[in-house]
């Protein structure tokens, strides 16, 4: 078998490449996350043609790559601007709407707006939580990355060995309550770990490690819960094809979708 092809080439490949970036952190991870949420948004744009909608790409992705520029570099000081180009963004799709001779233009703006929230603003949070790395010499991105891998591989396993009690089967009916909460624990114990080693930053007490493993390990899998109904109303099993095994880029970054926003809302209530 070639260890390049399937899981394989991401595991070898795809894992430590992206460790590299946070580690090169700068333009360099901003880049890497822009291109993630493009990607993104363009599988979930592929799953709102197949409910008939047909969402304004160009104004997604340019307004992915504001967003981008907005957490790398005003994230702290300019939040007026940013609710200020949402709105207008908003208002020129609405008045765009009228002039394209399209079928559904509500549900086409439905989809192209919940795309921009879904992924750009949410996911776009991973760069100001580098951001703040950076600035407070702090290692949250590799923290929060590790928990979620940790989160999913022990759900996955101890869930396949011993789960039988279904948590959610009308959206994912593979995942059980054993898994579930196994993949709590791994994600707490991650972030404990973390800060036992001094690695997390001296700035946060071992009870704001157990929180963000917490805040991890619970909305991380509400994400995979939500792009798994996402997928289950279109009727397909991946959002792509583009990691082959691993299926599309949503596949993999759904529990951060999540689990980003509601650690850089915890760590910026503190700091």
């Amino acid at each position: 078998m070639n260890l390049m092809k399937g899981r394989n080439l991401i595991i070898f490949i795809g894992i430590p490449g992206w460790l590299f970036l946070i580690w090169l952190g700068g333009y360099y991870y901003t880049l890497f996350i822009l291109s993630v949420i493009i990607i993104g948004l363009h599988e979930y744009y592929k799953l709102a043609k197949i409910k008939n909608a047909e969402p304004l790409k160009f104004i997604g992705f340019a307004i992915a790559g504001f967003i981008a520029n907005y957490f790398h570099v005003r994230a702290e000081t300019n939040g007026l601007q940013f609710m200020v180009i949402l709105i207008l963004t908003i208002i020129i799709l609405f008045i765009w709407q009228l002039f394209l001779i399209k079928d559904n233009p509500t549900k086409n703006m439905a989809f192209t707006i919940k795309g921009i929230m879904y992924i750009p603003i949410l996911l776009g949070t991973a760069i100001a939580i580098r951001q703040f790395d950076q600035e407070m010499d702090t290692n949250i991105t590799f923290a929060l990355v590790t928990s979620i891998w940790a989160c999913d591989s022990a759900a996955f396993i101890l869930g396949s060995l011993w789960g039988t009690r279904k948590i959610f089967p009308r959206v994912s009916p593979n995942k059980s309550w054993l898994g579930s909460i196994s993949g709590l624990f791994a994600a707490v114990l991650v972030f404990y770990c973390f800060h036992h080693f001094n690695v997390l930053g001296e700035i946060f007490t071992i009870e704001n490690a157990i929180t963000m493993g917490l805040i991890t390990g619970i909305f991380g899998q509400i994400g995979d819960f939500y792009e798994s109904l996402l997928k289950r109303e279109a009727g397909v099993k991946d959002s792509g094809t583009l990691l082959r095994g691993h299926g599309g880029i949503l596949d993999r970054f759904d529990s951060l979708i999540f689990a980003t926003p509601t650690i850089f809302i915890y760590i910026h209530s503190l700091f």
